[in-house]
């Protein structure tokens, strides 16, 4: 309960500072006299030009989890700061901001990177500096199919989102055909092979059809579909690209099913697309926040700092609280001792989920949440897998 917690003492809010911190240790002494270490969480995004707002995200949600450590749930010992770095979404200056944070002895790990070329990009560096690094946003299966044993990745990837899609969607739709619909761009395909290799494991027949980005009619797009007499389309892809070639199927005489993935759970789905899904399922590994009874005294105050939650803050405030746990269990102070303490496994709870990795640094139990089209928004539907952590 929130009035059983002890307040921070001190002006937490200056100590947790960002992008300017010097590199080597910091010592704060607070009002009653004790030094806290400082303990910094680094993040490498992207906060400037077109995904600035995505980024800001991030870094609004890290901040959010500091602030939450730093008021409420003191340490005697340590005060949190996180770090933010820009990669302009440029490789080299991603690659350099790794540098940079490995010369800061105060931060013990790194959440990033926001898109997946500069994810991969930065891999091995992350692996050479002993940084453990928490994904919050790439989805891309080849972010833990590398080799690497400091990652760790909260959404479910790819090929599993469109696995657990597949089980949990079509035991409903009995004898269905089913067309995977995806692009050749950096988004979708995996979902969609995930999707079709599932479905013909449990005896749906089921095809992917591959579009190229670049030069895909929709009404040329549709009749292909449509050639193929689906009762099921699945749209694994963002709405700007294959919402067009959905309402296209619509206006060619299609009347089954769609489904669509985490690149349709957005605003523009329902603003432009709604009549044409109305009542498909939108995949997200964003679960209902209001219905995961251990966010329930979080959210208000998680809202007021962040505004309208998103999936990046949420899943980068998750980031954070769970850097905070690991560095507690294992009372790691530099960033050799808290990948130590993250490779020998345990189980987080964060506002997005309740986590234990594998190997590759997946969770061990992915799950995905379904959302149906409705013209008022979307609505809660249900889990790919029931576990207990959503009501």
């Amino acid at each position: 309960m929130r009035s059983n917690r002890r307040a921070f003492v001190g002006a937490s809010a200056a100590f947790a500072v960002s992008a300017a911190l010097p590199a080597r240790a910091q010592v704060v002494q607070p009002p009653n006299g004790q030094f806290l270490r400082q303990l910094t969480i680094g993040i490498n995004v992207t906060l400037s030009g077109p995904f600035e707002k995505y980024g800001q995200e991030i870094v609004r949600g890290v901040q959010a989890a500091v602030d939450e450590a730093n008021l409420y749930s003191p340490s005697a010992l340590y005060v949190w700061a996180l770090r933010a770095f820009d990669d302009r979404n440029q490789t080299a200056l991603a690659i350099s901001n790794v540098s940079s944070a490995a010369a800061d002895p105060t931060v013990v790990a790194v959440i990033g990177n926001l898109t997946a070329p500069m994810t991969l990009a930065c891999l091995s560096q992350y692996a050479n500096a002993n940084f453990a690094l928490v994904v919050p946003a790439v989805t891309a299966d080849a972010v833990t199919r590398r080799g690497f044993h400091n990652v760790y990745r909260l959404p479910a990837s790819d090929s599993n989102a469109g696995q657990l899609f597949a089980s949990a969607v079509l035991p409903d739709k009995k004898g269905a055909s089913c067309v995977a619909v995806t692009l050749d761009g950096d988004y979708g395909y995996d979902v969609a092979r995930a999707f079709v290799q599932q479905a013909k494991t449990d005896r749906h027949s089921a095809e992917m059809l591959l579009f190229p980005q670049d030069k895909t009619d929709p009404a040329a797009a549709a009749r292909t579909v449509l050639d193929r007499k689906p009762d099921y389309v699945f749209l694994a892809g963002k709405t700007s690209e294959l919402g067009p070639v959905a309402e296209a199927c619509r206006l060619a005489g299609y009347a089954g099913d769609f489904g669509a993935s985490d690149g349709f759970y957005n605003t523009d789905t329902i603003a432009k697309y709604e009549r044409v899904l109305d009542g498909a399922y939108v995949a997200s590994s964003l679960p209902p926040l209001e219905r995961v009874p251990s966010a329930v005294y979080l959210l208000n105050d998680f809202e007021r700092k962040v505004g309208q939650i998103t999936a990046f803050s949420a899943y980068a405030y998750g980031a954070a609280q769970m850097i905070i746990a690991a560095q507690q269990r294992g009372n790691a102070t530099n960033r050799f001792s808290f990948l130590r303490t993250m490779q020998q496994g345990g189980t987080f709870t964060t506002l997005v989920g309740q986590y234990r990795f594998n190997v590759s640094g997946d969770p061990l139990i992915p799950d995905i949440y379904f959302y149906s089209v409705q013209k008022d928004g979307f609505k809660y539907q249900r889990p790919a897998i029931r576990t207990g952590f959503v009501i």
